[in-house]
């Protein structure tokens, strides 16, 4: 254990349950990603049963969702296998209290359990908040980039665009 690791507070960290689907989609809220409970329990599905997907929580003190986690192997053919953060949300009132480290932590634990050598992770460029706590947590940054997007069903053309 590193210097670090003992300094942070003991948070704990567990898979996702569907009963905290409701709290997910509120804490998601808060970055501007409007997705359903509804929504979120169809996605989340097939994630649960996926060797390639985390899901995890931290616990607040009072038992509920203080923040989430989603992180998954990401393979392609220009580099090797390694995880990826696809989402990291820490309750607004409960940051700067070393959750995000803590989930961050054990997305690298559950990275490394599958001899993944490296993380990513994809931050807005406005987030300036996250940009810091992904430096503090040892991330580098390594490019900028657009990212492009083009919807393939009609129903997703009327849908506003998220915040995130």
């Amino acid at each position: 254990m590193t210097q670090k690791d003992a300094a942070r507070p003991l948070v704990p960290i567990r898979p996702l349950r569907e009963a905290d689907l409701r709290a997910v989609a509120d804490l998601a809220q808060q970055l501007g990603y409007a997705a359903s409970p509804a929504e979120l329990t169809d996605r989340f599905g097939p994630l649960a049963h996926s060797p390639a997907h985390a899901v995890l929580v931290a616990e607040s003190a009072e038992g509920g969702v203080a923040g989430w986690i989603h992180v998954g192997t990401s393979l392609a053919l220009i580099h090797g296998p390694e995880a990826e953060i696809h989402s990291l949300v820490v309750d607004e009132r409960l940051r700067g209290r070393g959750i995000g480290a803590a989930l961050v932590a054990a997305a690298e634990a559950w990275a490394r359990s599958r001899d993944l050598r490296r993380v990513r992770v994809r931050c807005q460029v406005k987030r300036e908040d996250a940009h810091r706590f992904y430096t503090r947590e040892g991330f580098t940054h390594q490019k900028t980039q657009h990212v492009f997007g083009k919807s393939l069903s009609r129903e997703e053309e009327t849908r506003p665009v998220s915040a995130g």
